[in-house]
């Protein structure tokens, strides 16, 4: 890499909650938090899933706008009957085909930084679909794209000449299977990343995706021993990273972000949302098309055929009348109002996301609490299990503060020094900070904002002005309430609740 050129490289370690840095566990993130800058009040884009965020990260857009709306999208020009499975990098190619490339709908990071002649490498091992939204156009020789199982052992990325080097070097990756922890994938992958693609593929930017500690609480609980343990091996990989580009001799001039792509809270039961509609005549059958769910665990996303306003108001009422029903949200009563058009529920486009193309007309949380698990971590939710999903010891998809709030770090030549903000932050505005760090002005159509008060020279974290307020609605005995803060016209979604 040539001297003074800035490198900037994301770590994005997945379903890591912010309390789970530990001086003991994660000595390295604990350490470039300590070191660098911490921001204490981290927004995963809502709803707080893998495929949403990975989107709002690599776009600097938010859900309305680049039309990833959740771990499950309705696309009816793919299949007007069900809701398709963006973890499925397949999948996800089907609708870029059916809608002339239009997969994501606004313009990438990587596409932004090949306009100007730099490059982003994206290296995943996350799902397929995962990695395939941090470069969605790689398969058009945008950037670089490493994931082992997009084909395992024929495919592992593009440009094809990359993946015919990995395989050729590295082989294939270890097969995912049913394993409990993901960390010979991780090992992998963190190899490719530090012996081939940093030093000689020489990106400008990378975004680096580790799949632990997700797969493990899910599966085992977050908080279990065996979770931290693959948290501990994240933990060590990004210390082999660091260490590899201070070998390069690039430390000088790069910028490190750390972030996760939401929070987790513990499952405490499941919910056949499907099975109601239909018990209450709001929906034909479970294949039918009249209303088409697409689920992203602990929230829901509603598609009534025609946008029936009718219906739409009946299944409101319906999950405002339910023990597991949370907070709702409908098409808005008015322009910038924060209420939806159905009583007793908030606008879609309070939370960004209203999308004309492929927004929800209903969209609904379950009811959260505050309680600990028994590893001792706080946060309990209900889940969606129509058709049949697995129901997960933990989970994430809510708007409670516990899979809200996530993790977010920053360190490198640009940044402060052992800095606290508590301003608050997001995934979405890890793109717009690339851009500035790197020099690129051209940004004012993104959703995100520059970080500027955690930059050297910027303003004083302690003299920005935070606007946050909480908005209620309410239906006879429901009631409801969210709390939303505001940066420079910039809008962060902190938690909602029912009020009981």
């Amino acid at each position: 890499m040539p001297a003074g050129r800035r490198f900037v490289i994301v770590f994005v370690v997945d379903g890591l909650r912010p309390d789970a840095v530990t001086p003991d566990g994660t000595p390295s993130l604990h350490r470039l938090r300590s070191e660098g800058v911490d921001f204490t009040n981290g927004h995963a884009v809502f709803p707080t899933v893998t495929r949403v965020n990975a989107a709002a990260l690599a776009t600097g857009m938010q859900p309305a706008s680049n039309g990833i709306l959740g771990n499950q999208i309705y696309a009816a020009e793919v299949d007007p009957t069900r809701a398709l499975n963006t973890g499925d990098y397949r999948r996800l190619l089907e609708l870029d085909e059916a809608t002339g490339r239009r997969l994501v709908l606004t313009a990438t990071l990587g596409e932004r930084l090949h306009a100007r002649g730099l490059r982003l490498a994206a290296v995943s091992s996350g799902s397929t679909g995962s990695a395939l939204l941090t470069n969605p156009r790689a398969r058009d020789g945008i950037g670089v794209l490493v994931n082992g199982a997009f084909d395992p052992g024929e495919i592992v990325g593009w440009p094809a000449s990359a993946s015919e080097a990995i395989l050729a070097r590295f082989g294939p990756a270890p097969p995912r299977g049913a394993a409990e922890r993901f960390d010979a994938v991780v090992a992998w992958t963190q190899r490719v990343l530090r012996e081939y693609v940093i030093p000689e593929l020489v990106p400008d930017v990378v975004i680096n995706w580790l799949t632990e500690p997700d797969h493990s609480q899910h599966h085992l609980g977050v908080g279990s021993p065996s979770s931290r343990e693959a948290l501990a091996n994240d933990d060590r990989e990004i210390a082999r990273v660091l260490a590899t580009l201070d070998d390069l001799g690039l430390t000088p001039s790069t910028d490190v972000l750390v972030v996760s792509d939401h929070g987790f809270t513990s499952n405490t039961g499941g919910v056949d949302v499907a099975a109601a509609l239909i018990e209450a005549g709001l929906k034909a059958s479970a294949d039918s098309d009249d209303v088409v769910l697409a689920s992203s665990g602990q929230a829901v996303a509603v598609h009534v055929a025609g946008h029936d306003r009718t219906r739409t108001a009946e299944i409101a009422r319906l999950v405002q009348a339910s023990e597991w029903g949370g907070v709702v949200f409908t098409a808005a009563r008015a322009a910038g109002d924060a209420r939806g058009a159905v009583e007793g529920t908030f606008s879609l486009e309070l939370i960004h996301a209203a999308n004309a193309e492929r927004g929800p007309d209903l969209l609904f949380t379950f009811p959260w609490s505050s309680r600990p698990n028994a590893f001792g971590v706080p946060g309990a939710d209900l889940a969606n299990i129509s058709g049949g999903a697995t129901l997960y010891a933990s989970d994430h998809g809510s708007m409670s503060p516990w899979n809200v709030r996530n993790t977010f770090l920053a360190g490198g030549a640009s940044f402060k020094k052992r800095a606290t903000i508590r301003v608050p932050v997001g995934n979405v505005d890890v793109t717009p900070t690339i851009l500035a760090l790197l020099g690129i002005a051209e940004r004012g159509d993104l959703d995100g904002r520059v970080l500027a008060e955690a930059l050297e020279g910027g303003p004083d974290a302690e003299q920005v002005a935070v606007d946050a307020r909480v908005h209620t609605v309410e239906a006879g005995a429901y009631r409801a309430a969210i709390q939303v803060s505001d940066v420079d016209a910039h809008r962060y979604v902190d938690k909602s609740w029912r009020i009981r």
